[in-house]
């Protein structure tokens, strides 16, 4: 294989002296930044007396846990969630305070043990579908397939019924799906894919938006008119939620304190490290080196799979910095399955810009006869 085939998939290769200079620079301004900043992992009060508990569980699980215990129990969701918030103080108001109700429905359908099942095998089918992908995709270096275990550290939580009942974590499993099952010729998985992650966690909202306009590029009128259903039947949804909302709120009801956190960097790496396996006593400078090194990998990936993927992880890493509070670090188990992909291309990509930064060879001037 030449050269030129062999580093065909690296956007980075060939780069100018003064990009591979800017790239390098933000690159290293991230990594400071992301280490000289503190962010450390939110303290939970286990004395306080709102802190819900239950079966084992504490926080947002067991809060989630008790709605599912009502509802099992024959009690309606809206009901059932909205006593359980005030006996927690978590809000009730604006309506988006308050969770869509397609898991909890679900789970208090087929029972909390045969929903770990069932997002297990979903995360064994992400892994399996990223591996054949990463093995597969024309011109890739043959290392790509590896990229699969960085994916595999992440989605051990879906194996848990902990984290089963957190919103954020199935629907980040769906995107990661999505993302591997992305083929324009073949694209009805991933429209599956993420119309059920929308039905659970309206923040997926961007993914769907994004192949919808992918849709309108390639102009697949069909394809783009099944995402605009897609989203029309999200909006009713949303609407239907609203109104239910409203129907158990009462006026002493607390509101929630807001997403404009313009909270920066900082934020995003809390995040990552607060969701993803690093949470488990890794110190921070760890995530703070990894991310940015991640992002560069899917920076680096030449195709539409990688352009796609360095989209999704930039545009929620912007609303994590600009939206998200430090107590919504959850966020980020939307991107951390697939975050870490990047990883596996950041080698190449790093040495393709120590490459750039070499002065050219001068030839030897002729010499005169």
């Amino acid at each position: 294989m030449t050269g030129a085939k062999m580093t065909g998939w690296n956007r980075l290769a060939g780069v100018s002296r003064p990009v591979a200079a800017l790239i390098l620079a933000l690159l290293a301004a991230l990594i400071i930044l992301g280490t000289v900043q503190r962010h450390a992992p939110r303290q939970i009060n286990m004395s306080s007396p709102v802190l819900a508990k239950e079966e084992g569980m504490i926080g947002d699980h067991a809060l989630y846990l008790k709605v599912l215990r009502k509802m099992e129990a024959g009690q309606p969701y809206y009901s059932a969630v909205a006593e359980e918030h005030r006996i927690y103080g978590y809000p009730l108001r604006p309506f988006i305070a308050v969770r869509l109700p397609a898991l909890e429905v679900a789970l208090s359908k087929i029972g909390l043990p045969l929903g770990t099942v069932i997002t297990s095998i979903l995360g064994l089918a992400a892994l399996f579908l990223w591996r054949k992908r990463l093995a597969g995709e024309p011109g890739l270096p043959s290392y790509a397939r590896f990229g699969v275990l960085l994916m595999a550290i992440n989605l051990g939580q879906v194996m848990s019924g902990q984290w089963v009942l957190i919103h954020e974590v199935i629907a980040g499993v769906l995107i990661a799906i999505a993302l591997a099952l992305y083929r324009p010729e073949r694209p009805w998985g991933t429209l599956v894919a993420v119309a059920a992650a929308l039905a659970i966690r309206e923040t997926v909202l961007p993914v769907a938006l994004l192949f919808g306009l992918l849709a309108l590029i390639d102009r697949n009128w069909k394809l783009a008119a099944a995402w605009v259903a897609v989203v029309v039947a999200f909006a009713a949804g949303l609407a239907l939620h609203a109104s239910a909302v409203a129907g158990v709120v009462r006026p002493g009801d607390i509101g929630g304190a807001g997403w404009m956190g313009l909270n920066g960097w900082n934020n995003y790496i809390g995040f990552v490290q607060n969701s993803s396996a690093l949470r488990f006593g890794a110190p921070q400078w760890i995530a703070a080196i990894l991310t940015p090194l991640a992002l560069l990998g899917w920076l680096a990936w030449r195709s539409r799979l990688g352009t796609l993927g360095l989209i999704v992880q930039a545009g929620y890493a912007a609303a994590f910095m600009l939206f998200a509070r430090p107590d919504n670090d959850y966020w980020g188990m939307l991107v951390v399955p697939t975050l870490f992909i990047g990883l596996v291309f950041a080698p190449a990509a790093l040495a393709s810009l120590v490459r750039a930064l070499k002065p050219p060879r001068l030839e030897p001037a002729p010499r005169s006869a």
